[in-house]
């Protein structure tokens, strides 16, 4: 395989004219020629505009379409390329038909006829040539005909046919009664195919050929290659060893085809949120992981409704979703949308018809950039992070390394000269990693799934609860894509390097995380809040040494200072409030793990103390010190 080129199967191409009788057996005449390459351009000058010196008689079998790729004559005459109905006039009286040859459009061919693997999506793989003699290639689905076919037809100019305004109806007749003798499988997202030995993309499959992207849309900006694997690999990926963020960054992106070949997972996948100051290198970050698949514009915002971004994620799906700049999202909307991202599948929604319309559904790998967390974002507008959105995108400090997001700078002298350099870089290789990367992993006969378990349980990556072993697991994914894309020899980085920046980064997000469960040290944290808004208003001392005690309201219990700090007895209804909306087992769970518990009855966790002449259960609690 050619580093300029990441020998994508492509269908077969026309050269020759193809000739549609009326006939539901009609062929469209394709020889099985087969190249390597998106789009061919058949001469330096545009057939559509440089007749031939020497054009051949066409042989016509009327009534008939047929295609002509160049000029041809007709009864001596010359005509130009392109699709023609070749019929009969009407006879009037005693006359004669008299040959009738309608210019329908510019070449076009039908290769394939296309279905999903379920039956359904019914299309027609097209091929067909735009005004500067360049071959397309589009797998259009049928449903664009209904009506007018005015969408189709958009599509098709859009994308460079030209068609005669006057007979567009022959051109949605010819579609309609195209039945190519060659059935390929219509995906209608990218990645994986129906089985793990076809990857499939926009403009290109690789592995198994007989299945092809079919969209609404004949053209595709997302996926675009440019450059060399090779200048990609010197001057991007190796610029990156020593830089353990990077390095993590690189390995996120390679992650995404392992979610289903390595980890076996069907739908879903996690995420990576680089949080830190700003203009220290979060968004060279994404734009590296982003050119392994494609052009700097590959990299997505987070401004955009949860719609919005299920339509980017199915779009992505089996590769990678950079999202940049977490504090642009609706904080009211990000929990879900994490929720969903994370999870694999949309919203579920009707059809016209009234019955459940399929909900989209997606593998993805996302890396994610923000001056701050993921739960301070969602603090804004009052919301509380939950555990399964902690698990799903991990929060990782990405801005506190040497200079910045950075640690080496390559014999650079400043960290704004580096992150100019690597954005100059991605500029100029961009998307051949990634496909190179699925090619060889087609090849790879060793056993993914049991060389991801035993990442997952190396000791670097093993968590003491449920979060944590999620979200070592995902490190551990990472992991593997990195070093088997060292191992295949396209980053240029050392045996390790990537194992240890996930490694690294593990650590680095435990310790932001803390320890103990996220409902846990929410609650804890509520209740410090909950002191310091209140400490002085809805508590007061348990034996006041003055006889006039002032009035509170709402009381929410009381405190006493001790030799070794004071001491707040809350009642049960003070401290169910305090405990940030959790119910109170768990908030009683919460303070017991903490040691914040200091008198109690026996294994009760309350304490029967007298006030005001009156025994009373409380609850002693003496907060400790917050780790630093």
């Amino acid at each position: 395989m050619s580093e300029t080129s990441t020998a994508l199967q492509i269908s077969e191409v026309t050269e020759v004219t193809g000739v549609t009788p009326l006939s539901p057996n009609a062929s469209s005449g394709n020889p099985n020629e087969k190249l390597e390459v998106t789009g061919v351009t058949i001469n330096p000058e545009s057939p559509l505009t440089t007749p031939p010196k020497a054009p051949e008689e066409a042989k016509i079998n009327r009534p008939c379409f047929a295609t002509h790729d160049d000029w041809f004559k007709l009864n001596g005459e010359l005509q130009k390329p392109g699709l023609y109905w070749h019929g009969w006039s009407k006879a009037h009286g005693d006359s004669e038909p008299e040959p009738l040859d309608t210019w329908v459009s510019t070449p076009i061919h039908s290769i394939a006829l296309t279905q999903d693997e379920h039956g359904s999506n019914h299309g027609l793989l097209l091929r067909f040539c735009d005004p500067s003699g360049k071959w397309k290639e589009w797998a259009a689905p049928l449903h664009l005909l209904k009506g007018s076919g005015e969408e189709l037809r958009g599509e098709l100019l859009s994308n460079g046919l030209r068609y005669n305004l006057q007979a567009q109806r022959l051109l949605l007749q010819w579609m309609m009664s195209q039945y190519p003798n060659r059935w390929i499988i219509a995906a209608t997202t990218t990645g994986w195919g129906p089985d793990t030995d076809a990857f499939v993309l926009p403009g290109a499959t690789i592995g198994q050929t007989e299945i092809r992207f079919q969209s609404e849309h004949a053209a595709h900006d997302a996926y675009v290659q440019r450059g060399t694997l090779e200048s990609w690999r010197n001057n991007v990926s190796k610029r990156c060893e020593g830089n353990p963020v990077l390095v993590l960054a690189i390995s996120v992106a390679f992650a995404g085809p392992l979610i289903l070949k390595a980890r076996q997972q069907h739908t879903g996948g996690a995420g990576i949120h680089l949080m830190g100051d700003s203009s220290k290198g979060k968004t060279t970050a994404l734009q590296i992981a982003a050119s392994i698949w494609g052009a700097p514009d590959f990299v997505c915002s987070w401004r955009a409704t949860g719609n919005g971004l299920e339509a980017t994620a199915s779009a992505r799906n089996d590769t990678l979703l950079p999202l940049d700049e977490i504090s642009e999202s609706n904080p009211k909307e990000i929990g879900s949308i994490v929720y969903a991202l994370a999870n694999g599948h949309g919203k579920q929604r009707a059809a016209r018809t009234g019955g459940a319309r399929l909900s989209a559904r997606w593998r993805i790998m996302a890396l994610s950039s923000g001056e701050r967390s993921l739960s301070a974002h969602m603090n804004e507008s009052g919301q509380k992070v939950k555990a399964g959105q902690e698990a799903r995108l991990l929060d990782l400090p990405g801005t506190n390394r040497v200079h910045g997001a950075f640690d080496k700078l390559h014999g650079l002298e400043s960290g704004s000269q580096f992150s100019n350099a690597l954005k100059e870089a991605t500029s100029k290789d961009y998307g051949l990693a990634g496909p190179e990367f699925v090619a060889r992993l087609i090849q790879d006969e060793s056993d993914l799934p049991g060389l991801y378990a035993e990442t997952c349980n190396l000791p670097g990556f093993t968590g003491s609860d449920g979060v944590e072993s999620r979200a070592g697991s995902t490190f551990a994914l990472i992991a593997m894509a990195g070093e088997k894309a060292t191992e295949y020899q396209i980053t240029g980085w050392a045996e390790g390097e990537a194992l240890t920046a996930a490694m690294d980064a593990f650590n680095e997000w435990r310790s932001f995380r803390g320890q103990g469960s996220t409902e846990h040290r929410q609650i804890l944290s509520g209740i410090r809040d909950f002191i310091a808004r209140h400490g002085d208003s809805r508590f007061s001392e348990r034996n006041p040494t003055n006889e006039i005690a002032p009035p509170v309201r709402d009381r929410a219990g009381y405190w006493e200072d001790t030799q070794d700090g004071r001491v707040y007895y809350f009642n049960a209804p003070g401290l169910k409030e305090a405990g940030n909306g959790h119910d109170m087992p768990r908030i009683l769970e919460a303070v017991e793990s903490a040691g914040w518990i200091v008198e109690r009855d026996g294994n009760k966790r309350s304490k029967r103390k007298k006030i005001s002449g009156q025994v009373v259960a409380l609850y002693a609690l003496r907060l400790e010190d917050p780790e630093p």
